[in-house]
């Protein structure tokens, strides 16, 4: 236990002098778990046949993307203000799922699709077929998990509740972002 307060200290330590660089590596390293999820628990690839580059790719996008991003957001988020606390976490709850979840979601589906090499028409079709579903699975998961993000974790560990709630979310996204081409390219 008390290496775990030690190492805990440590990250916190980090956190708080390079929030953006924490939050980047952090989410970097989830979403390739999530991918690593994806193609061993729902596309039942097997541990040996996982696409390692793919992997990379949506670690990458992590990296790049989802940590900074994640992490200026919420920091944003934190000015917001109202007369209650309840009040308060309703307006970040629905900045959050009004404003950032489609963007976010938009872009990962997108970059995904691009950074394996399909064309701007590909990717379209892709976000026509298959957003709104991952649009509408989002609201039934992330309203409730952000509702209590917003209103019981500090702001700089915020990032890392989703990213860990995340975990499965990132299996699921990974998992509808290549379902269709992969089934295209087995017939």
């Amino acid at each position: 236990m008390k290496h775990l307060r030690k190492l805990f200290g440590v990250y916190r330590a980090v956190l708080y002098t390079h929030p953006v660089y924490t939050q980047a590596l952090q989410s970097s390293f989830l979403m390739g778990v999530g991918d690593v999820l994806s193609q061993t628990v729902f596309e039942d690839k097997g541990i040996k046949n996982i696409d390692k580059g793919r992997v990379i790719r949506f670690a990458g996008i992590g990296f790049f993307f989802m940590g900074p991003a994640l992490q200026l957001w919420y920091m944003r988020l934190a000015k917001f203000k109202a007369k209650s606390s309840y009040v308060q976490t309703a307006k970040k709850v629905a900045a959050d799922q009004l404003v950032a979840a489609p963007v976010i979601l938009c872009t990962v589906m997108s970059s995904v699709s691009l950074m394996e090499g399909h064309n701007v028409e590909q990717t379209k079709e892709k976000l026509k077929n298959d957003y709104f579903e991952v649009l509408l699975t989002n609201y039934k998961v992330w309203p409730l998990v952000q509702f209590l993000n917003f209103s019981l974790v500090p702001v700089n560990f915020q990032v890392l509740l989703v990213q860990a709630v995340a975990i499965f979310w990132n299996s699921y996204l990974s998992f509808k972002s290549h379902k269709n081409y992969e089934e295209r390219q087995d017939t």
